[in-house]
């Protein structure tokens, strides 16, 4: 054999490559295409239309008909019909007979002379669609020319028609990938890229399925139902519960429309959801206005009562805040109680994890003896938290079913005068001086930041004296940006030399918060315990769920001084970023280490 015929046919098998390449791609494309629209909730007629665009716009395919179940065997795309010939045809009559992908041109049947092929779609032994194609001209873009298809449009529209029909794409995602990769291990080494692709994408789809297990369950129980297939009910002896409601609540929400009081609880609830995970305490449900949470479970903790409380206050200041913009004026009660539960997931279908018990009924009348506004303890959770919060005694109330019962409100947390001065001057200087373009920088972050600090600073054990410094250097930590956007480290400390002497901070002291302020400079170098709290307060949100739309600040912030990144530049530097941080202390390694690490895969597959 000569060298010209070798070339020759070395050059076909190239060209059969190609074309076998230029086919999986198109497949590859479309099924991408259709599976994230499903991912992404989009609207079923979306879908359909995906799925009729590839039908008509890439395959040329010009007639078709899609007769699916969920319509009840109606007609649900064509495309080159003529006017009333879908209704000619019966699909129980003319299409329950064919399993497997048919040519209908010899077919005598008058409903389906004028087509040429039908793809049945089944699950199982159910028939769930019938697809069939047809010619109207007879150029290069005949039924011939997609032959090499069904086997793909039979997989293709039976994603589409199950997504549509019960949302199980998931699950049916991965029986398909499974035949996908048998496919592809027969294939050659071009193709098995394709493979990679896809494989990487049903991981994102596990992960998204895990993700969404967590937001209903606590991740460890999560892990016990997924291992097991059940969870075991456990006891706390020491857990603290929170319960809140809003004052005129069933009066207010006669007086809007359902999707008004819809949209007002949900953007409530959501920030309560983003304190609830700041403060490391478990959401246990919403009734209605009502908002449940639980700290000590099912991660034990020394501090669940403190937790809970801080919490609180944050909550009632965050209705306080968004009156100003709201029509709607929420005011809500507050009731905690500390005491033992038990706790543990019921139900089969729907998941719920609840808890039980005395403390569970005390709380609840923590709340309704509450008034709007205030947060109302029990005598036993005053006795773990007397030592870190001002409370004003109630006397014995009467508690439903419960007789009267000791009670207090909490007036705020034990705070030194210069503390409660210096606060009040920082915070006055920032919300003046602050530039208007500090999206991410801005006085929310501030006490978000010193939010952060304070709770690192109760778990890692530092003392009154030390977590008072801790939270000072947090309220300066940005002070800088009152004066330039780069180096302000070195500005909020001159700003902490002049002004901290007036409130009757040391010099050593004034020192140690100055250390703490230029621990937080990029890369951090904390070289204490203080300056590693500050530090991991400072980045905390990088391990926390709200971290894309706090990200999303800081991309716009950077770009309105000075920057010009786009989206694709802006994810890289922040899987760059998230690769290279760690957190310094033991809490926030347990606590924001793992959603850090979520983060910044999820980042990798985009």
């Amino acid at each position: 054999m000569g060298d010209f015929e070798i070339k020759d046919i070395v050059g076909k098998k190239i060209e059969r490559y190609k074309s076998k390449l230029m086919i999986k791609e198109l497949q590859l494309d479309v099924l991408l295409d259709i599976t994230n629209s499903i991912n992404h909730n989009f609207s079923t007629l979306t879908i359909i239309e995906k799925f009729k665009s590839f039908l008509k716009e890439q395959l040329k395919i010009e007639k078709f008909a899609l007769f699916s179940k969920f319509s009840r065997w109606k007609c649900v795309l064509s495309h080159g019909l003529e006017e009333g010939e879908s209704e000619k045809i019966n699909v129980e009559r003319d299409l329950f007979h064919l399993k497997e992908i048919t040519s209908v041109t010899s077919n005598q049947n008058d409903s389906l002379k004028n087509f040429d092929m039908v793809i049945p779609v089944y699950h199982g032994v159910e028939p769930l669609a019938y697809l069939l194609l047809g010619d109207v001209s007879n150029d290069e873009f005949s039924v011939s020319h997609i032959i090499k298809h069904l086997n793909f449009l039979q997989l293709l529209t039976n994603i589409s028609v199950s997504a549509v029909e019960n949302h199980l794409l998931a699950k049916e995602l991965l029986k398909q990938e499974k035949e996908r990769r048998e496919l592809m291990e027969k294939q050659n080494e071009i193709l098995e890229k394709l493979v990679l692709e896809r494989t990487k994408e049903l991981h994102a789809e596990k992960d998204e399925s895990e993700r969404l297990l967590h937001n209903i369950l606590p991740e460890e129980v999560a892990q016990e139902l997924k291992q097991k297939g059940f969870t075991t009910p456990l006891r706390y002896n020491e857990a603290t519960i929170l319960f809140t409601d809003f004052k005129e609540f069933t009066q207010t929400s006669a007086k809007i429309s359902p999707q008004k009081l819809v949209n007002e609880l949900n953007d409530i609830f959501k920030a309560f959801d983003y304190i609830m995970e700041i403060f490391d305490i478990e959401k246990i449900k919403t009734i209605g206005d009502s908002y449940m949470a639980v700290c000590g479970l099912p991660k034990e903790s020394n501090t669940h009562a403190i937790q809970c409380i801080s919490a609180a206050f944050d909550m009632i200041k965050f209705l306080e805040k968004r009156k100003k913009k709201s029509d709607i004026a929420w005011e809500m009660r507050v009731g905690i109680h500390s005491g033992p539960l038990v706790a543990g997931v019921v139900g089969t279908k729907k998941f719920t994890y609840d808890v039980w018990g005395d403390a569970v009924n005390t709380a609840s009348r923590m709340e309704s003896s509450s008034v709007p506004g205030r947060v109302n303890i029990s005598e036993k959770t005053f006795q773990l938290v007397k030592d870190y919060f001002d409370c004003e005694y109630r006397g014995k109330l009467a508690a439903k079913g419960m007789g009267e019962m000791d009670m207090y409100f909490v007036t705020g947390e034990k705070l030194s005068v210069r503390f409660l001065q210096s606060k009040t001057f920082i915070l006055d200087k920032l919300e003046k001086e602050l530039p208007e373009k500090l999206f991410y920088h801005g006085l929310h972050h501030t006490l978000s930041v010193c939010d952060a600090a304070s709770f690192l600073a109760l778990k890692e054990n530092i003392g009154a004296e030390k977590t008072e410094l801790v939270k000072i250097a947090a309220l300066l930590h940005d002070s800088g940006f009152v004066k330039q956007y780069k180096e302000n480290e070195v500005i909020g400390c001159e700003i902490a030399r002049e002004f901290l002497p007036k409130f009757n901070f040391t010099s050593e002291e004034i020192e140690i918060i100055c250390g703490m302020i230029m621990a937080t400079k990029i890369p951090q170098s904390p070289k204490n315990i203080l300056e590693e709290i500050l530090v991991d307060a400072d980045l905390d949100y990088l391990g926390r769920t709200d971290f894309p739309s706090i990200g999303k600040t800081l991309f716009d912030e950077l770009n309105a001084n000075g920057n010009s990144l786009d989206e694709n530049q802006w994810n890289q530097r922040q899987i760059n970023f998230l690769s290279n941080h760690k957190y310094f202390t033991q809490t926030a390694r347990e606590l924001r280490q793992p959603e850090k690490q979520k983060q910044l895969e999820k980042l990798q597959r985009t």
